[in-house]
């Protein structure tokens, strides 16, 4: 990956913590618009994250890895804590809708 991308990829964290914070600040608000699973889905992205991070820094300074990709049980692991998060996302959107039909 080139030091751009790298870059780039380090510098998108701080529009998706803006995000997050404007989806507090209307569910604060408006509960009843962001359905508690989403926004919990969405928050437990961070700690994918984070997780994935901590993998990626595992795989390649301790195991001596050139990437994280390359330690499959490992990204298996952290791809798992992705579409866990992903799960709490589809759930709340999907009772969103269900509520939304009555």
């Amino acid at each position: 990956m080139s030091s751009l991308s790298e870059a780039l990829m380090t510098l998108s964290i701080f529009p998706y913590i803006y995000f997050l914070y404007v989806m507090h600040k209307v569910r604060k608000t408006h509960p009843e618009v962001i359905n508690f699973t989403t926004y919990r889905g969405f928050h437990a992205l961070i700690g994918f994250i984070f997780f994935t991070a901590g993998t990626g820094f595992y795989a390649t300074q301790v195991l001596g890895a050139p990437t994280l990709g390359k330690v499959d049980w490992l990204h298996g692991i952290s791809e798992a804590g992705l579409t866990i998060t992903n799960g709490l996302v589809l759930l709340g959107l999907k009772r969103q809708l269900s509520e939304l039909g009555k």
